[in-house]
């Protein structure tokens, strides 16, 4: 189980170990990986995932104002 661990770079957590292990042939629930895997401290890294939330630059050219709108914050300033 450990190796199964380390080869996934740490990621795998019990469900997906108990998936391998079943296909080898290793009877094991996921329950009882989890409670093995929590008693030699063995925690899965989490990744999350990057969301890109700013547009790169040459990008700005193939943004069009399709509304039409013409905004002018000096305007807003009197609000």
């Amino acid at each position: 189980m450990v190796k199964i661990y380390n080869d996934s770079h740490q990621l795998y957590g019990s469900p997906k170990i108990a998936v391998i292990l079943h296909k080898h042939g290793i009877q094991g629930c996921q329950k009882y990986v989890y409670s093995i895997m929590k008693e030699a401290n063995i925690k899965p890294k989490y990744l999350k995932h990057k969301i890109k939330t700013t547009i790169s630059k040459g990008n700005d050219r193939k943004l069009h104002n399709l509304l039409k709108r013409q905004f002018n914050p000096k305007d807003l300033e009197h609000v």
